[in-house]
């Protein structure tokens, strides 16, 4: 019997891709939720004629495992050190800047992408995953815990009896802060700052598994960040939202922003400088009309959609 409850997350880097890492240095992550599929892959049906009706062997061509995990977001406690869960950010195709005791920036790149090596470990048993590269969406949603949830893929590995029992301190990570008024003193939607409900920002990373002659890959092969936001509906005097989701014409861009923590060492600020609000629809919140619009995270220069950034 092993219990659901009883999980746990760790990751280290990658010195060289696919090569795994050791246990001993990886870091443990706080997670919300966490599951995985051990044994993903392309199958194959082996084709055999014979005298009598049944199955034929199914065959695993290309074995890999996924893992999903949900995780609080939050900074590391210390202005200039990156949370603990930063090597899955590094993963997801996100380039790290750190300015000693003021900053950490995360910034999406197209080339030279990192990977990590993570363990999933299920009460005594454990499965590692080396050339690990992912997905993540972040939300801020009022009244409520702000989350990351990722779906990584990497190279497969059976699963195996855990060979020691696991003693790690958790470090670098500090306790979540709820949205509401008092945490989010930040936000901004195409240069109007109302009342907010959530907001969403999936990085939208096309992640495939290659298994080739002589060559097994986790790559990123394309990036679309898209996400949404929910607003109580301001007056049209106040702001236009159905001029600014207008593109027959023409495309208006203008930033996104929200800046979550008001604590140095656990300030985070998503922004988006040149985002498309696309699409509007309207819900009833205690009787109050709220706007929900897509965003679609435009470049400008290019790598340049957004930034996270830990203060």
């Amino acid at each position: 019997m092993m219990r659901t409850k009883l999980r746990m997350l760790l990751v280290a880097p990658e010195t060289t891709y696919g090569a795994g890492a050791n246990i001993e240095d990886a870091v443990m992550l706080i997670t919300s939720e966490l599951d995985s599929n051990p044994y993903e892959g392309d199958r194959i049906t082996r084709e055999r004629m014979q005298p009598t009706f049944g199955a034929n062997q199914e065959i695993n061509a290309a074995p890999y495992s996924t893992i999903t995990t949900t995780i609080p977001l939050a900074g590391s406690g210390t202005p200039g050190t990156p949370p603990n869960f930063h090597q899955l950010l590094r993963s997801c195709g996100l380039s790290e800047e750190i300015e000693e005791n003021i900053s950490v920036t995360y910034q999406p790149v197209t080339n030279s992408q990192e990977s990590c090596c993570v363990w999933f470990v299920e009460e005594g048993q454990v499965q590692e995953m080396p050339g690990v590269r992912g997905n993540v969406e972040l939300n801020l949603t009022a009244k409520q815990d702000p989350t990351q949830q990722y779906t990584l893929t990497g190279m497969y590995k059976k699963v195996a009896q855990l060979g020691t029992q696991i003693e790690k301190q958790i470090t670098d990570i500090a306790e979540e802060l709820v949205v509401n008024k008092q945490n989010t003193p930040v936000r901004n939607v195409h240069g109007y700052a109302g009342c907010l409900q959530s907001l969403s920002l999936n990085m939208g990373n096309e992640v495939v598994h290659r298994n080739l002659i002589g060559c097994e890959t986790v790559k990123i092969i394309g990036r679309e960040s898209k996400g949404q936001v929910e607003i109580e509906a301001p007056n049209i005097a106040t702001k236009d939202y159905f001029a600014a989701i207008e593109s027959h014409n023409g495309v208006t861009k203008d930033e996104v922003k929200i800046g979550h923590g008001t604590k140095p060492g656990n300030i985070v600020t998503l922004t988006g400088p040149k985002v498309q609000l696309s699409t509007l629809s309207r819900s009833d919140s205690n009787g109050i009309v709220h706007y929900t619009m897509d965003t679609i995270y435009t470049r400008n220069q290019g790598d340049d959609e957004f930034t996270l950034v830990f203060t």
